[in-house]
């Protein structure tokens, strides 16, 4: 094989009209990924108490430290040059962080509580965390061994759901993305994260209000071809060029409206607020190793070559263009769960 697509899907799934790799593929796959799961637990396991307070002396040297770690293209996709705007304003924050003498908080915006298809041709939705939001919480767990080496307290990790504005925008059911959240929550514990990682859900929250609507609003701006399919994907089923120019505007209207709300309670708790990808306004965090790119927008895979791997995101887009291969692969703590999802 030169550089071929490999997609993990659960035992209980299909790959309709895709080839299924060779056992010695399958094989490194499920070994990899079971070696990054006992990585996770071994550095938990380690912080399986609640965090220690600690004073520091120099609270200004450590942020440096800490925001050197946060820039290091393990964790960041931004060049530390396009970063220089943003340093000052993180390190200051990470000070006040730090003179408080607990763990470092961090919010990152993850998801609205699902994934779009990995498949072209297939307009479908998934709301089952997988090896996709393992490796979410793989680099949740490195950046803390990372930062607890140097500041013993380490970091809370909050994940970010907004499902309301996937609701308010595509209709997508709370219940399933709810639904989400709590097997995210079950990940988290099954490899001894809840101390640290948290999920905070949108829905959840005593402010949301299920019925609330944007209208009346003007959406004058016609999308492009590409703008169509990506509000098509997400919304899980085909629709005209009217109703995706609408929803693709309700999407900012909503984003807004959340973002202002997210980033005052990221405020209220003196968190540090960080995307996957690139942003003018915050750090980024890479979603999976070598990632920089939004995690849903499909679903996490490999690109195998001369029998080694390289996690890569396989899209719709990818697939397409490259095809994909597809092995067997179940958490160990979702074995007994069955499911007839037909993968995308």
């Amino acid at each position: 094989m030169t550089n071929q697509l490999i997609l993990p899907i659960s035992p209980h799934s299909r790959c309709d009209g895709f080839p299924r790799a060779d056992i010695e593929c399958s094989a490194l796959v499920n070994s990899w990924l079971h070696n990054r799961i006992e990585l996770i637990r071994e550095i938990w396991s380690q912080s399986a108490k609640a965090p220690n307070y600690t004073l520091i002396s120099n609270p200004a040297a450590l942020a440096r430290e800490v925001v050197d770690i946060l820039a290091h293209r393990t964790f960041n996709c931004q060049s530390k040059i396009k970063l220089g705007h943003l340093i000052d304003r993180v390190r200051h924050q990470l000070i006040k962080q730090i003179d408080r003498g607990g763990p470092i908080r961090f919010f990152l915006l993850y998801n609205g509580g699902y994934r779009a298809s990995s498949l072209p041709n297939k307009l479908s939705i998934i709301f089952e965390p997988d090896q996709t939001e393992l490796m979410l919480l793989y680099q949740i767990a490195l950046l803390h061994s990372k930062v607890s080496a140097v500041y013993d307290p380490g970091i809370e990790f909050t994940i970010v759901l907004n499902n309301g504005v996937a609701h308010w925008v595509n209709d997508i059911p709370l219940d399933a993305t709810e639904h989400y959240a709590n097997q995210l929550r079950e990940m988290i514990e099954q490899l001894g994260a809840e101390i640290r990682v948290r999920v905070l859900l949108q829905s959840e929250l005593i402010e949301y209000n299920r019925s609330f609507s944007f209208e009346p609003f003007l959406a004058q701006v016609l999308l492009s071809e590409k703008e169509h399919g990506i509000v098509e994907r997400f919304l899980g089923h085909s629709c005209s060029a009217e109703e995706a120019t609408r929803r693709s505007a309700l999407y900012t209207l909503a984003e807004s409206t959340w973002g202002e709300e997210v980033t005052s309670m990221a405020k209220a708790n003196n968190a540090l607020l960080l995307r996957q990808v690139a942003h003018p306004e915050m750090l980024s965090f890479r979603p999976f190793p070598g990632g920089a790119i939004r995690s849903q927008n499909g679903s996490l895979g490999f690109q195998y070559h001369d029998n080694t791997l390289k996690t890569k995101l396989i899209t719709s887009h990818s697939v397409k263009k490259h095809g994909v291969m597809w092995v067997h692969y179940d958490l160990p703590w979702m074995a007994n769960r069955t499911s007839t999802t037909v993968h995308g």
